[in-house]
C-alpha cells in the first residue's frame, strides 16, 4: 500500500557502534540521548517518529510529546530509514529497535495502528513431572497462526496449538512458563508469564519396603484405596485371603522394565492384587495379536502345548525384559485346567465366586503349568469390577440367564465394563481352556462379556501376567498413571 511519507529534517547522528533505542511501552518521558561513545544516551530531539493518524489511513504525523507508541502500534520497516541507509530493526520481544550504521545519517521511525492479538489468560495443570499451559487469547486484527512457549528462560517451541505440555521435569520445583502468539502477518502478542510448581512425589511406603507388605498396608477397610480383601466374610468373594483391586480405576500402576523418568506406556503395568506374599501384576497395554494356541494350524486348547506360551511369552517376551527384570518375575504354577462354560461364564451359574472355585480354586482340577509368564485369569477379570457385579454371570442369553430368568447386557458383566478396571476395551485372551471342548478357550470381550472360542480361530490381543518375587521391593510413586509405583 502506499503511504503519505512528510518528509522533516532531522539532525545529523554520527555513529560509529550498534545504538540500541529501547522502545517503551508505558509511555513515560524519554531521557536518554545517542551520543558517539557507548554510554546508550540519547536525546528524543535527534529522531524523528511518525505515528499513523488511524487504521488504514495511510497518513502520518510527528510526534508531538517524547513518549514511545503504545501496544496500538507497531514499527513500520517499509517506510522507516535513514538517508545515508542506516538500517532500523525491531525486536518485538525485547520491545527495541537497534540502529546499525558506520556514517552521520539521519532517521526517521514509522509507527502504524495495529490491533494487535492479546494473551489475557493462562492456566496450568501439573503432574510430579510436567507441566501443561493452556492459553487464552483475544484475536486482533489478523487471526493467530503460531504459539510459543518457553521454560525457565529457555528458547521458545513453536506450537500450532493454543495448549502445550513441558514434560521430564523435576517434581517440586518451581517454573517460570512465558508464552506469546504470533498472527498470519508475524505479529506478536504480549509475552505472559505465569509461575507453575510441580507437584511433590507422593511416598505411599518407605523405600526399601516389601512390595507385597507396601500394598497390604493401603488396606484399612474394604474399598480403601480401591483394595477388597477376600475374606470368608466378604460376600461373594473369592474367600482366598488375597488382597484385590477392584473399580473403575484405581491407583494401582507400575512402571516395569525401565527406569528412565517418565514410564512410557509400553513399561506400565496395574497390579491386579497380592497372593500370599506375591503380587500379581498384568501389561497396562496388549503385546500384540496372537493365536492363543500359538497358530492357525494348532487348533489344541492345552497351554503346554501352545506356542504362545512356550515361545511368545515365555521367550520373546520374556527375553526382552533383560535379565534384572525377568529376575524379579517369580515361577509359578499355574492352574490351566479349565473348566466348563456354564460353570465359568454363562449364567446363571458362571459368577465370580464360582469361577474362581471351579477355575483355580477347590473345585479346579490338578493340572497345572509352571512358567514365569501367563494370560490373566477368567476369575481375576470378575474381580475387577465394583463388589455389586459380583452376583452377575459372565454372560447371558435365552438359553442361559441370570437366576431371575433375566438375560441380555443388563444382567451380565456387559453392564459392568465402566465399573471394571480391568475391562481394557480390547477382545483378549484369557489362560482358561474349556475343560469340555479340547479347542476352546475363554476370552474377555470388549463390550465387558466373557464366551469361548477355538485357540486358533482368529488372533487376539495379548497381556502378559505374572507374580513378582516375594523379595521384590517398593522404591517411590503414588500408583497413578503418570506417578507409578517403582520397584527393585
Amino acid at each position: 500500500m502506499n503511504k503519505k511519507i512528510l518528509l522533516m529534517s532531522g539532525v545529523l547522528l554520527t555513529l560509529g557502534i550498534i545504538i540500541t533505542i529501547p522502545f517503551i511501552n508505558n509511555n513515560k518521558n524519554i531521557k536518554s540521548n545517542i551520543a558517539e561513545n557507548d554510554t546508550n544516551e540519547i536525546n528524543n530531539d535527534m529522531l524523528t517518529l511518525m505515528y499513523e493518524t488511524g487504521i488504514d489511513t495511510n497518513e502520518y504525523e510527528i510526534s508531538t510529546s517524547n513518549t514511545w507508541p503504545d501496544d496500538n502500534y507497531i514499527f513500520n520497516k517499509e517506510l522507516s530509514g535513514c538517508e545515508n541507509g542506516g538500517e532500523l530493526s525491531w525486536n518485538q520481544q525485547t520491545n527495541k529497535i537497534t540502529l546499525l550504521n558506520n556514517t552521520s545519517d539521519r532517521c526517521y521511525i514509522y509507527f502504524d495502528v495495529y490491533n494487535k492479538a492479546v494473551i489475557n489468560n493462562v492456566t496450568s495443570s501439573v503432574t510430579t513431572n510436567s507441566i501443561t499451559v493452556n492459553v487464552s487469547t483475544i484475536v486482533g486484527e489478523n487471526p493467530i497462526s503460531k504459539y510459543y512457549y518457553s521454560i525457565n528462560d529457555g528458547g521458545y517451541i513453536e506450537s500450532s496449538y493454543n495448549s502445550y505440555t513441558f514434560n521430564n521435569l523435576n517434581d517440586d520445583t518451581s517454573y517460570i512458563i512465558k508464552i506469546f502468539v504470533e498472527d498470519t502477518l508475524e505479529i506478536q502478542s504480549n509475552v505472559y508469564t505465569i509461575n507453575a510448581e510441580t507437584e511433590s512425589v507422593t511416598y505411599i511406603c518407605d523405600n526399601g519396603t516389601n512390595m507385597a507388605t507396601c500394598i497390604k498396608n493401603q488396606y484399612t477397610s474394604q474399598g480403601s484405596n480401591g483394595l477388597y480383601y477376600h475374606t470368608s466374610s466378604l460376600a461373594n468373594s473369592a474367600s482366598d485371603n488375597s488382597y484385590r483391586y477392584a473399580g473403575t480405576n484405581p491407583n494401582n500402576y507400575v512402571c516395569f522394565g525401565s527406569e528412565k523418568n517418565v514410564c512410557s506406556e509400553d513399561n506400565l503395568y496395574r497390579i491386579i492384587g497380592v497372593f500370599g506374599d506375591q503380587v500379581k501384576l498384568i501389561k497396562n497395554t496388549s503385546l500384540g495379536n496372537y493365536y492363543w494356541s500359538g497358530s492357525s494350524s494348532n487348533d489344541s486348547g492345552t497351554w503346554s502345548s501352545s506356542t504362545l506360551n512356550t515361545e511368545t511369552l515365555n521367550g520373546t517376551y520374556l527375553n526382552s525384559l533383560g535379565s534384572n527384570w525377568s529376575n524379579l518375575i517369580a515361577t509359578h504354577s499355574w492352574k490351566v485346567g479349565g473348566g466348563t462354560r456354564a460353570n465359568l461364564a454363562f449364567g446363571p451359574n458362571g459368577v465370580p465366586k464360582n469361577a474362581y472355585n471351579y477355575e483355580v480354586g477347590y473345585n479346579s482340577s490338578n493340572i497345572t503349568y509352571s512358567s514365569k509368564v501367563g494370560l490373566i485369569y477368567v476369575s481375576d477379570y470378575y474381580y475387577g469390577a465394583s463388589p455389586t457385579y459380583w452376583t452377575y454371570p459372565g454372560y447371558t442369553y435365552s438359553g442361559a440367564t441370570d437366576l431371575n430368568g433375566n438375560y441380555g447386557s443388563s444382567y451380565d458383566y456387559r453392564s459392568a465394563k465402566s465399573s471394571n478396571w480391568l475391562n481394557a476395551n480390547i477382545t483378549e485372551w484369557t489362560i482358561t481352556p474349556f475343560s469340555g471342548n479340547s479347542s476352546f478357550v475363554f476370552y474377555l470381550s470388549s463390550d465387558g462379556h466373557v464366551a469361548g472360542v477355538s485357540g486358533n480361530q482368529s488372533t487376539g490381543p495379548v497381556r502378559p501376567v505374572f507374580y513378582l518375587n516375594s523379595d521384590v521391593i517398593y522404591v517411590s510413586g503414588s500408583g497413578t498413571g503418570s506417578d507409578p509405583i517403582r520397584i527393585n
